[in-house]
């Protein structure tokens, strides 16, 4: 960061370098955390009283985790792409994927192999197949095939496998993906810096651009693999078990929405290394959240069209998203007061934020144990709110052991092996 960043704007160092965390982040994790749980539960428990209250708007915090990942990972890419010739490194392949795998995989095996073994509470079918207020289709996994490829994260490219397991954990294979392209990208565009002479920050937007492409021609490929297939049921098309839904569900057909976040971190950077003009710099806040009108509603015709043009309105949410991270940091990096960053960094949303993932992971298999014992409530607005509240909150204690017992060590582990003391 510039060095007239005000010591209040920021906390503790993580990483390799001692770039500070951006505060705000961790509690808009939080809270899109909270947003997709709300989904789910009132989706399953009060489906009727859910499409009247149209609360399947919170799951658009699915889409806020993608791009914030793209915002994050690829920070430290383009920070170093900018450097001086001499200075400008690749970021170590090798501790990205350490830190990247003790960021998920403990806390998600140790997640699954509770609901698995001890609460039987895994799909052994695909959920998306299963009727609501039930837990039908969940049990004990045995087959071997379809137990590895859960352990794995692969078990959504293999359409008899997808949707088991965690129902949410499709969202993890899809992180994976871009995590392993990300080293890739890098390699690509060090080397682009190393032999042509192209401005850093041009190289830097390489990287978003394949993969808005990547994205964008893997939409429109749907309806030729729908045909192929005959797959047109709206429901077996996005979740049944078939190559569609996959496909659907891959890195292909959703590469753009981590390009949103992939591109506001340039943004960013080209903030702190003073690159844009001072004019532009200091009105990129106002400029992302006055954007942010005309793309919501670009976005709510989109999702209105159905079909191919719906996907395209979560791609419009992913820019959305984008613009809100600006919006939350732009002004941290001049050294300036982010009035939304500091009511984020309030306690209870970082705390939140902190604990994510396993809230993410253990929201669903905690709501259908409730549900088993009888204490989610009908399908009205008093019983959906009753469930809301009640699932988030065990949802929420069970998730903080899990974090301080599995999770948080992990990722010790792992920033001590950064530094070579572990």
């Amino acid at each position: 960061m510039t060095a007239n960043v005000e010591p209040r704007t920021v906390v503790s160092a993580i990483g390799v370098s001692t770039r500070p965390r951006i505060i705000g982040l961790d509690g808009a994790r939080g809270l899109s955390c909270l947003g997709v749980a709300v989904m789910h539960i009132c989706g399953h428990y009060s489906p009727n009283t859910a499409s009247t209250f149209r609360t399947n708007l919170f799951g658009t915090g699915l889409i806020f985790f993608y791009v914030l990942s793209g915002f994050l990972l690829f920070l430290p890419y383009v920070r170093n792409l900018v450097a001086d010739r001499e200075s400008a490194k690749l970021p170590s392949t090798k501790n990205f994927a350490i830190h990247r795998f003790a960021r998920i995989m403990p806390g998600y095996l140790a997640i699954f192999l509770l609901c698995n073994y001890v609460f039987s509470v895994a799909y052994v079918q695909n959920a998306a197949m299963q009727p609501p207020r039930t837990e039908d289709g969940t049990g004990t996994i045995t087959n071997i095939w379809q137990l590895l490829a859960n352990l794995t994260l692969v078990q959504s490219y293999v359409p008899q496998y997808f949707q088991t397991g965690l129902n949410p954990s499709w969202s993890l294979t899809l992180e994976l993906a871009f995590y392993a392209s990300l080293p890739v990208l890098g390699a690509l565009l060090f080397a682009i810096r190393k032999r042509t002479s192209l401005r850093p920050f041009g190289i830097a937007l390489v990287a978003p651009a394949l993969l808005l492409i990547i994205g964008f021609v893997g939409k429109m490929m749907l309806p030729l693999l729908m045909a192929h297939f005959g797959v047109t049921d709206p429901l077996m098309v996005d979740w049944g078990p078939n190559w569609v839904a996959v496909f659907l569900r891959s890195f292909i057909a959703s590469a753009d929405n981590f390009a949103f976040g992939m591109l506001a971190s340039v943004v960013v950077v080209a903030i702190e290394r003073r690159v844009l003009r001072e004019s532009v710099s200091r009105r990129v806040r106002m400029m992302s959240a006055v954007a942010a009108v005309p793309v919501a509603l670009l976005c709510a015709v989109l999702l209105a069209s159905g079909g191919v043009m719906a996907l395209f309105g979560v791609s419009a949410i992913a820019l959305l998203a984008g613009l809100a991270i600006l919006v939350i940091v732009a002004p941290l990096m001049r050294g300036e007061t982010s009035a939304i960053a500091n009511l984020l960094e309030m306690a209870p949303f970082r705390f939140i934020g902190k604990i994510s993932l396993s809230a993410y992971l253990w929201h669903f298999p905690v709501m259908l144990l409730l549900g088993r014992a009888g204490l989610m409530a009908s399908d009205t607005l008093g019983g959906m709110v009753w469930n809301v509240a009640l699932g988030l909150t065990a949802a929420v204690l069970i998730s903080v052991v899990t974090y301080y017992a599995v999770e948080r060590p992990a990722v010790n582990w792992a920033k001590r092996y950064r530094y070579g003391t572990a």
